[in-house]
């Protein structure tokens, strides 16, 4: 059986030779057959070792937006992307010039260069940048590096370059970031755009505020001494073990200038502000770890809760609000009992419920509990530090504070002092003088000098006339913060 099957195989392959050498058109099928195969293993083999060069002697590093922003920050300022003919214009109003415009080369898709950092050789490098939605209505930007070998020492100083240029920009301009509402994306950071109006910075020396009995230094000044302390501190706290984290209490007097020192202490260490905004039906303890955990920018950072009495119950004194609490779980069993004893329908009272509800639990696990973040400075605000829960404002989440009180003489002085220190003339400063009136619960603004002090007013330096207007002021016994004077 065996013998004649394979009989059988061999007349067939010798009658398909004699075929395929009398047939000049299966002979080229397969002589085109075997080239084509013979094609692809080459491209096969071409690709193969395309990717094993790219892999070894390629590298591409994917930045997400924090360093892909400072990347882009880094190119815009290149002598060669500047020779660009694609320009962006920004354009902004000015207090000295009624408006100053900015043009700014477009960054293409890919911008290839050679480039060197001091400390590193000139070498070739494409940033390739694309846009992402994953944050929300807001295009973030997203950026890849390539360049040849296996040292990345190029890509990090170009981050530290960026991050250098971001800071000179911080001197400039105070960053504050607050929370949006991107619908489908829920809460997040808004981060301002580099187009964005920023709000100049200030320096700790226009907050006045009283001296310190036993140093002598300004508030103001003692504060941000402290926070200096706290962000050279962070190997001290590593070392013993305890969370690198500080937290300041601002109460007092409305317009006693809570929030204007703290944008002073933002501009002093260059700082971004994170203001969290928890009075939005959507703060939930998750969101509000969501937020605290993601899209802020690194270390240090700014937290920023201001008025934090007026923004939530969740932060009141419980004890006060156990009253209000038992009235609504009153209200809302009332409800549930009509709701069972016929009200369905249109009829029917929803019962309001608390799924989602921002707790005190959650507010405080978010700011100082295991999953909290570190090299934050938390400041608080308030006019009402009573109403706040004692757990709120315990030490280790509290550890500095500030009451801020009306102003008093010397402090007066040298409110006068500074608003007026630049004029040049005496007459200017004693025609800003104001007259108190003994009896009144308010201090009214002339134009002129009162009294005898008007008579004296030309022969007064503005030192002289700042101790006078202080003087008026406490002889009338009406009580001014730093906005009224």
């Amino acid at each position: 059986m065996g013998g004649a099957l394979s009989f059988q195989a061999r007349k067939w392959v010798q009658t398909f030779m004699r075929y395929f050498a009398n047939s000049d058109y299966l002979a080229g099928m397969l002589a085109m057959s075997a080239m084509g195969v013979a094609r692809d293993g080459a491209a096969q083999l071409c690709l193969s070792l395309f990717t094993w060069a790219v892999k070894f002697l390629w590298v591409s590093v994917r930045l997400e937006e924090k360093d892909a922003e400072l990347v882009l920050a880094w190119l815009r300022e290149r002598p060669e992307v500047h020779t660009s003919t694609q320009l962006t214009l920004y354009s902004r109003a000015t207090m000295q010039a009624a408006r100053v415009y900015e043009y700014e080369p477009e960054i293409q898709t890919t911008t290839r260069l050679r480039c060197s950092v001091k400390g590193h050789r000139a070498q070739w490098i494409w940033i390739t940048r694309r846009e992402s939605r994953e944050s929300g209505d807001r295009r973030q930007p997203v950026a890849t590096v390539s360049f040849f070998g296996r040292n990345k020492g190029l890509l990090e100083a170009i981050l530290e370059s960026g991050r250098e240029i971001q800071r000179r920009r911080m001197e400039k301009y105070l960053t504050v970031v607050q929370v949006y509402d991107y619908k489908e994306h829920g809460l997040n950071w808004l981060h301002p755009q580099d187009k964005d109006r920023k709000q100049p910075g200030r320096s700790i020396s226009s907050v006045v505020l009283p001296r310190c009995p036993s140093t002598g230094l300004c508030q103001a000044e003692a504060l941000l001494e402290d926070a200096r302390e706290f962000l050279d501190s962070e190997l001290w706290y590593t070392e013993r073990g305890i969370p690198y984290r500080r937290g300041y209490l601002l109460h007092g007097i409305p317009g006693g200038g809570k929030s204007s020192l703290i944008m002073a202490v933002a501009s002093e260490l260059m700082l971004p502000i994170y203001m969290l905004q928890l009075s939005s039906e959507q703060m939930s303890d998750e969101t509000l770890n969501s937020l605290l955990q993601y899209g802020m920018h690194d270390p240090p950072t700014i937290l920023l809760l201001e008025d934090v009495d007026m923004l939530h119950s969740a932060v009141l004194n419980r004890r006060s609000n156990d009253a209000k609490e038992r009235a609504e779980e009153e209200e809302e069993e009332q409800s549930d009992d009509a709701s069972k004893g016929g009200k369905t329908g249109k009829n029917a009272k929803p019962r309001s419920g608390r799924k989602g509800r921002l707790t005190l639990s959650g507010l405080l696990n978010a700011l100082d509990g295991p999953t909290a973040t570190t090299g934050r400075l938390l400041f608080m605000t308030t006019n009402a530090r009573d109403r706040l829960d004692p757990a709120l404002r315990r030490s280790g989440r509290i550890d500095y504070e500030l009451e801020f009180t009306s102003a008093g003489r010397e402090q007066t002085e040298r409110l006068f002092e500074r608003f007026y220190q630049d004029f040049g003339t005496r007459s200017k400063a004693s025609t800003a003088v104001v007259d108190v009136e003994a009896g009144t619960s308010e201090v009214a603004a002339r134009s002129s000098v009162s009294g005898a002090l008007a008579a004296q007013g030309q022969s007064l330096s503005t030192k002289e006339l700042a101790a006078a207007f202080a003087k008026q002021v406490e002889k009338s016994g009406v009580q001014l913060t730093t906005a009224d004077i």
